[in-house]
């Protein structure tokens, strides 16, 4: 329990970032405690937000969703929280009792704070321009068509990469059929256990392509996408029988020889 409650404090934090709207959150609910604690809509918001937090801080909540939906996408939870109406509601009951140039000033004064609570993601290196209607990272397609041009007859193939390439290929195009589908899901159980395998070690941070040769090549894993290797390691997976059909920015595909 103490590591499911370490876990949801590091998503908490990473959640608001660096910027300050877990402040003008807290502010904005002391504000209607304070001022607006007998308006009915204040106890309906306030209520909500109360349970969205408790669901997402208790330890049994946390451990039952994380099991269905995964730990490291539960900071999703975080948007059940009602942050922005919170705010929203606080600011405009504050501004309703301004009046005239009072309320004009007002309102300038709470933009400024909500645009200086945050920072500017279109800018900050979260999006960039891309090259294709899907929208997807520009070497995605590029590796589509080395798979597709290469297994032009082949009624079945099967590709495998990890798990950034395997989300984004599954959206450019879903006529190629993958090993597993989002962070592992959707293995049948009698090829769990290497498939797994495969799939853990092709996420594993420094992973050891020997075993992705041997554990692919058992599995008769056509395509294998894996980030560019030197020579050592082309020649580990080499000798389990998988050539290199090219290279598109920073992945490289290659195809078991059969």
């Amino acid at each position: 329990m103490k590591e499911i409650v370490k876990q949801t404090l590091v998503f908490w934090q990473n959640y608001w970032g660096e910027g300050y709207f877990q402040y003008l959150l807290l502010a904005a609910v002391l504000y209607l405690l304070i001022f607006r604690r007998k308006n009915k809509k204040t106890g309906y918001i306030l209520l909500y937000l109360v349970i969205s937090l408790a669901v997402f801080f208790c330890p049994i909540t946390a451990k039952i969703i994380q099991k269905f939906i995964g730990e490291l996408v539960y900071w999703r939870v975080l948007w059940i929280v009602p942050s922005v109406p919170v705010i929203a509601f606080a600011m405009t009951e504050f501004l309703k009792e301004r009046k005239g140039i009072v309320r004009f000033i007002s309102v300038i004064i709470c933009a400024v704070v909500i645009m200086f609570s945050g920072k500017e993601f279109c800018h900050e290196g979260y999006f960039h321009m891309v090259n294709n209607y899907q929208q997807v990272p520009d070497e995605i397609p590029g590796i589509c068509e080395i798979i597709k041009a290469d297994a032009v007859g082949k009624e079945r193939y099967f590709v495998a990469g990890n798990n950034y390439i395997s989300s984004y290929l599954r959206v450019y195009d879903s006529s190629i059929l993958q090993m597993w589908g989002r962070e592992g899901r959707g293995m049948r159980k009698k090829e769990r256990n290497i498939t797994r395998r495969l799939y853990w070690e092709m996420e594993s941070p420094a992973p050891d392509y020997n075993k992705i040769g041997k554990y692919a090549s058992h599995k008769e894993c056509d395509y294998l996408v894996l980030a560019v290797l030197n020579e050592d390691q082309k020649n580990e997976v080499g000798k389990y029988g998988y050539s290199e059909l090219g290279t598109v920015g920073n992945y490289s595909v290659y195809r078991l020889e059969k």
